[in-house]
């Protein structure tokens, strides 16, 4: 997949950048260094190592930035605002 494969090549960078090695990035993480690696290199790995990944870079907010949350319908807002008079008797 061209997304794992993008995703990859970004972590890849920002940990050159940060001028951490696979093997100390894998011990900040607590994943091994075949995870690492098969992140760098465009395959899957577990949610919960990606994020550990993430953590260990100083990009917690990635995730949510890449699956923002959904924003609250109109018809929902007005069920939560509650029922507001409409007129006087």
């Amino acid at each position: 997949m061209k997304e794992l494969e993008e995703l990859g090549k970004r972590v890849r960078r920002e940990r050159i950048a940060q001028g951490i090695k696979q093997k100390d990035l894998a011990d900040k993480a607590a994943v091994s260094s075949d995870v690492i690696s098969a992140l760098e290199n465009g395959r899957s790995v577990a949610t919960a190592s990606l994020v550990r990944i993430l953590r260990a870079l100083g990009h917690r907010e990635a995730l949510a930035e890449m699956l923002p949350a959904p924003a609250v319908s109109p018809i929902d807002l007005q069920k939560l605002a509650g029922k507001q008079r409409q007129r006087v008797r």
